[in-house]
């Protein structure tokens, strides 16, 4: 893994942006699931097609950072980066080794960090814990040994990839299932989503274990997208954001009819507003 670790080259950067401090942006990329190999009624996967999707994402964050005048972004990817071996079927769709996938989605995600790191500066934040990244040593069970997850070596794999980028600051907090995020003057927190139970109690379950005020919730996991107040804070609502997955739909979603298209999503926030705009980026 060592061996394959190779620090990228500076891409050659653009003027920033004067920063609009009033306001944050943040590029959601959920649910991956680099390695799969399929075909459903309305979507096609394959790494090849990962490759392509990342380079769309790239030209159309790169649109929305000139349209919306950032200067300052902050990148999240939610779990779920690869197809894994959570269970049987799952091994039948992975193209090639897990290692392997591990290692090439890690350098897809540090090279599109790179790039879009020539328009702004980058704050990038990965989830640590995610279902089909666990390992499941010796026949355990669902998140028994949690801590035994590959997003563990993606985030270092990637710190590594952009040790030499001055304008990407990756964000290491891999040791539980959550990330906290500031934005705009709010705590956000993110994770993937597969420990919920149940959406509605979520931000209030969250900050009677955490012991702190939570205004946004963001998760993928449920490979679609929802946006909803759970309470009113002092200034905007509490909000949950769902976001879309990167894989889209496959054959199993076909056959319970719960299919979404491709897509990420950026959010914009405000102070004291908060969550005041989304941008749906489809990719397929």
């Amino acid at each position: 893994m060592a061996e394959a670790i190779q620090m990228l080259p500076n891409p050659d950067f653009k003027p920033l942006r004067v920063e609009n401090k009033s306001k944050g942006y943040v590029l959601s990329i959920a649910d991956i699931h680099y390695n799969a190999v399929f075909k459903s009624v309305n979507n096609e996967y394959s790494p090849e097609i990962c490759i392509e999707r990342f380079q769309k994402l790239l030209s159309q964050t790169i649109a929305l950072i000139h349209r919306l005048g950032i200067s300052k972004l902050k990148v999240v990817t939610l779990g779920d980066d690869i197809q894994g071996i959570l269970r049987l079927t799952d091994v039948k769709l992975n193209d090639s080794a897990v290692v392997k996938a591990v290692v090439d989605i890690s350098k897809i995600i540090s090279h599109f960090l790179n790039e879009l790191s020539k328009y702004v500066e980058i704050e990038y934040y990965c989830v640590g814990r995610s279902n089909h990244s666990q390992t499941r040593p010796i026949g355990t069970r669902a998140s028994e040994l949690c801590a035994e997850d590959f997003e563990y070596i993606i985030g270092n794999y990637i710190n590594e990839c952009l040790a030499n980028n001055d304008r990407v600051e990756v964000h290491l907090d891999l040791e539980s299932d959550c990330i906290h995020i500031p934005i705009a003057g709010f705590n956000m927190v993110a994770m993937h989503g597969h420990t919920l139970r149940g959406i509605d109690s979520a931000i209030q379950n969250m900050e009677s274990i955490y012991n702190e005020d939570i205004d946004f919730l963001l998760v993928g996991h449920y490979h679609g997208m929802l946006e909803k107040s759970l309470s009113e804070g002092i200034t905007c609502d509490k909000e949950i954001l769902v976001c879309p997955s990167f894989v889209g739909s496959d054959p199993y979603a076909d056959s319970i009819f719960k299919g979404s298209k491709s897509a990420c999503k950026l959010f914009e926030f405000t102070e004291r507003e908060g969550h005041t705009a989304s941008f749906k980026i489809q990719l397929n």
